[in-house]
């Protein structure tokens, strides 16, 4: 019987040891980063007003940098809303969280305030595909683009939502529709004078008819024009 060889029971528990403690580490860091990732979740379902103090703005990349005129121009063009992210009542994709934690583990802060572009109905509807934008506010009065998501943005989109942008576009609209349909109507006159004015007449008739259902729908609906909601909680 051979004398037992107590080098190598050490070295082979002690490797077994080894093993085991490397699988320990990976799931704590593993809980870590979920702690992580479900902290930062939180803070941005729930908001805060205060900014970390040293902010280091500087340390950003200033290309990704928007003022909210920025902002409102893009929300305008799209009919979008510019809210807190807390009205957001869609899910944030976890893409978008770890963006957020990769962000703060490179800059050494916490981002506490968050705001969400996106149309009216992704802060009432969770079904909606439409593309909302993360973006997280800075204390200098700017906002840090983070992600964007979703499938629904078309690149026509901005001109469908082109006569709600203010009055000036809905009257330039309602102008366009009006010449379409003086051009497209058939001839009725041969004389050409009489013909301009038959052409006219129908040119002012429907751009007038246009703008007047417009305004009379939208205030039925109590919608109103972009400029005026890209940053309300309230008005349609």
């Amino acid at each position: 019987m051979n004398r037992p060889d107590l080098f190598e029971e050490m070295e082979s528990m002690q490797i077994e040891y080894d093993q085991l403690l490397v699988v320990e580490q990976a799931i704590s860091i593993l809980n870590q980063e979920v702690s992580s990732e479900r902290s930062i979740a939180t803070r941005i379902d729930s908001g805060s007003s205060e900014f970390q103090e040293n902010f280091p703005i500087s340390k950003l990349d200033h290309s990704r940098m928007f003022h909210s005129q920025t902002i409102e121009k893009i929300c305008v063009k799209y009919r979008m809303r510019f809210l807190e992210s807390t009205l957001f009542k869609g899910e944030i994709p976890v893409e978008a969280v770890r963006e957020i934690k990769h962000l703060e583990q490179q800059l050494g802060i916490t981002l506490e305030k968050f705001k969400v572009i996106a149309p009216s109905e992704r802060f009432k509807l969770k079904d909606s595909t439409k593309d909302p934008v993360l973006l997280a506010e800075l204390p200098n009065g700017r906002y840090y683009y983070i992600f964007q998501w979703g499938d629904d943005m078309k690149w026509y989109e901005h001109l469908l939502k082109y006569p709600f942008r203010h009055m000036r576009a809905l009257a330039i609209s309602s102008i366009i529709v009006g010449l379409l349909v003086a051009v497209l109507v058939p001839s009725q006159f041969e004389l050409l004078k009489a013909e301009f004015f038959y052409r006219f007449f129908i040119f002012s008739m429907t751009s007038c008819l246009v703008l007047t259902l417009a305004i009379i729908t939208g205030i039925m609906h109590s919608k109103d024009f972009s400029e005026n909601v890209w940053n309300s909680k309230f008005i349609r």
